[in-house]
């Protein structure tokens, strides 16, 4: 249709709008199969595969759509909804509207009933999601790479770009929020990109023996193994979820035998490496390590920073470079905390009328920190602690007098900063009224020390210690 690709545009405005305000599992749960079908600049038609979401997500979400996509479209459209996985139940509903609260109407419309051959299609893909992650926002593009990250988004694109040839199974693991999820996202749309009808089941661990046990319940076992072995991708979020779970362990076991001895892409999330995963079975950890294994590691300062600023610029807020700075040097470990604290941001700017303030973040902040302090009240701590030990004020550190004593006090507190909070070179020097040159000398002073001191060494992690309340 000549203006499919404005609808297209338009609809991915709409996902990021809902977004901003429903929880992630209503996302995924309600839009995830939603796909712009045409656009002939009257009707916008959408299809969806769910038979079990439809009649909610019309009922409950269908007058925001509409109005949203006439807003983004720039005239008022009229919305259809074709449902492509019609069964026999839903025959005597092909002619079914709904009325909306304006008392306009939205026409739902759906493919002729299926052949018996097709309904079966469909229960095979009820037993598995063989569609894959629904957020297309998500790609290699606009993942930020730095060095916590690197080794395992390389590892994608080289699946990615060659599945099942050099890295099988690809195995990625790290803490929660670090860009697992993005990765499998990057994948799952890079490979569709390239060839569309590439068969994908994307799933999660605790999902699968999920639908185990309900194949099993409903003696369907002969359809559960042929939708997970016949795949040309099988994609598993948190498979550490599967551990300690005989019977799921042993068909996984089976399944993940039949796609390796036929060449196909398995890839792997989890929280641990293979050999951390309690009660996994020991020839489970052996094939998880037969490819390749790759961490991500909490991210350094300057890729945090980035982060939040491209955070910040898809979700269309102006946050000041100071307030970027404090969440980068505060939300260190979680990058739905960034995601969540941006939302907010934006939420209180919207309802105080005003710019995002550093109060704002600070507010923000000691919520998403659970109690934990802010680094600046840790930067605090540190100059109580360095007058402690050495009876050198802050005034005198942050001065410009040089004497021995309060040099050292000084690259000390430069160690203590840039260790503790992580805060970039540039803040350390502004705490310190010096240029980030002569905080990296002082730094170095301290790391030689502690190589040739043993004193000094138990000096420091006594402070440290009492930075951090231990």
């Amino acid at each position: 249709m000549p203006y499919t690709e404005d609808l297209e545009k338009a609809w991915k405005q709409v996902i990021s709008r809902f977004g901003e305000n429903l929880p992630r599992e209503t996302m995924e749960n309600m839009f995830y199969d939603i796909v712009p079908e045409s656009y002939d600049g009257q009707t916008a038609v959408l299809s969806m595969h769910s038979e079990y979401r439809h009649s909610l997500l019309i009922k409950k979400y269908v007058p925001k759509i509409r109005d949203w996509l006439s807003e983004f479209l720039g005239r008022q459209i009229t919305v259809k909804f074709r449902y492509s996985g019609q069964s026999k139940f839903y025959e005597d509903q092909l002619k079914m509207e709904y009325n909306l609260d304006d008392g306009e109407m939205i026409a739902v419309t759906f493919k002729p009933p299926m052949t018996y051959n097709q309904e079966m299609k469909m229960e095979e893909v009820r037993l598995g999601s063989s569609l894959p992650p629904c957020n297309y926002e998500y790609t290699f593009d606009n993942f930020i790479v730095g060095s916590s990250n690197k080794f395992a988004h390389a590892a994608a694109v080289a699946v990615a770009t060659r599945p099942a040839t050099d890295y099988n199974p690809l195995f990625i693991y790290g803490q929660s929020g670090l860009g697992k999820t993005h990765l499998l996202y990057a994948i799952t749309n890079e490979l569709t990109s390239k060839k569309p009808d590439v068969k994908i089941i994307y799933i999660k661990g605790d999902e699968f023996t999920n639908q185990l046990v309900e194949s099993l319940k409903d003696q369907k076992m002969d359809r559960f193994r042929a939708k997970y072995r016949s795949c040309d991708v099988l994609l598993i979020d948190d498979i550490q979820f599967i551990a300690g779970k005989n019977s799921t362990q042993e068909e996984f076991f089976h399944t993940f035998n039949a796609l390796y001895e036929e060449h196909k892409q398995i890839i792997l999330t989890s929280d641990r490496p293979p050999s951390d995963i309690k009660t996994l079975e020991y020839r489970l950890k052996t094939r998880f390590e037969w490819g390749l294994i790759a961490d991500i590691q909490p991210p350094e300062f300057e890729l945090r920073l980035a982060i939040t600023r491209k955070k910040a610029e898809q979700a269309g807020v102006k946050i000041p470079d100071d307030v970027c700075v404090f969440l980068a040097e505060n939300l260190r470990t979680n990058f739905r905390q960034v995601e969540g604290s941006i939302r907010k941001l934006r939420a209180l700017a919207f309802l105080h009328g005003t710019e995002i303030t550093m109060d704002m973040a600070r507010s923000c902040i000691s919520e998403l920190l659970g109690g934990a302090e802010p680094v600046s009240v840790t930067v605090d701590k540190i100059f109580a602690t360095v007058y402690k030990k050495y009876g050198i004020t802050k005034e005198e550190i942050t001065g410009q007098r040089r004497t021995k004593e309060i040099a050292m006090a000084r690259h000390v507190t430069a160690y203590l900063i840039r260790n503790i909070t992580e805060m970039s070179l540039p803040n350390i020097g502004k705490v310190l009224g010096r240029d980030y040159t002569t905080v990296i000398s002082s730094i170095e002073v301290v790391e030689k020390k502690l190589r040739n001191d043993t004193i000094f060494n138990v000096e420091i992690d006594e402070m440290i210690k009492e930075i951090n309340g231990h």
